[in-house]
């Protein structure tokens, strides 16, 4: 579970880097990319404490699966809605609706968790290096490299469109990954017993059925003869 957590941290990051190169503004697109240094150093003292075992048991329940999923879920149809903002410009959509011009604006929130897990998990992956360190390292790399992808991505990947593909595929692995995960939970095995089968109860749910069947053929029939009769005598 912890590699899957893992795998589904940097596929956020990864999705959040493709939106953060299609935000209108350069300017919002460098406060986003110090937004995010700034919530590493804010974590560090909380990242700290927190005991990546006692993490990953409480991870790795049902419950928090389905809460994760369902936060995946939401972030979905946000990152959709985006993409949709994005495709056509605000000036040439009439059609559009205020908020959907806010939706142009906002990344991808789900990158703030993946973030906070991947800090956990170098905490424990780099032994020997001092824990500061790793925190200024790794927020001083997200901001680079967020700051340098929402100025550069779009010289590499000249089309939009390209962009927004990229995206969607990404929000949809994401999504499915995570449902499986949830579904396929050993928790969530269901064992079967044998049990005798009431077949008077199946005979009896068959012809009640079957009389549903019969009863609504001959009502069809009537009607259908009720009015033939009608229209014969206009």
């Amino acid at each position: 579970m912890d590699n899957i957590l893992l795998l589904l941290s940097l596929f956020a990051v990864v999705k959040s880097l493709f939106m953060t190169s299609l935000l209108p503004n350069r300017w919002y697109k460098l406060a986003f990319s110090l937004s995010l240094g700034a919530f590493i150093m804010l974590c560090h003292p909380y990242a700290m404490e927190v005991n990546k075992l006692e993490l990953q048991r409480v991870l790795s329940s049902q419950s928090a699966m389905m809460n994760i999923s369902l936060v995946v879920m939401v972030d979905m149809l946000l990152s959709c809605y985006f993409c949709i903002a994005r495709i056509k410009d605000w000036e040439d959509s009439k059609s559009f609706r205020w908020y959907t011009k806010l939706f142009r604006y906002m990344p991808s929130l789900l990158v703030f968790p993946a973030l906070y897990y991947i800090h956990i998990t170098l905490f424990f992956s780099l032994t020997g290096v001092d824990f500061l360190r790793t925190s200024i390292g790794l927020a001083a790399g997200v901001t680079i490299t967020f700051g340098l992808a929402s100025f550069y991505m779009r010289k590499l990947i000249a089309e939009k469109e390209l962009l927004i593909e990229l995206v969607v595929i990404l929000t949809f692995f994401v999504c499915v990954l995570v449902i499986c995960c949830t579904i396929f939970h050993p928790s969530a095995t269901v064992y079967n017993h044998p049990s005798p089968i009431d077949w008077v109860g199946c005979a009896g749910t068959l012809a009640v059925l079957l009389a549903i069947f019969i009863l609504g053929y001959l009502w069809t029939q009537v009607v259908r003869m009720y009015k033939q009769r009608k229209n014969s005598k206009h």
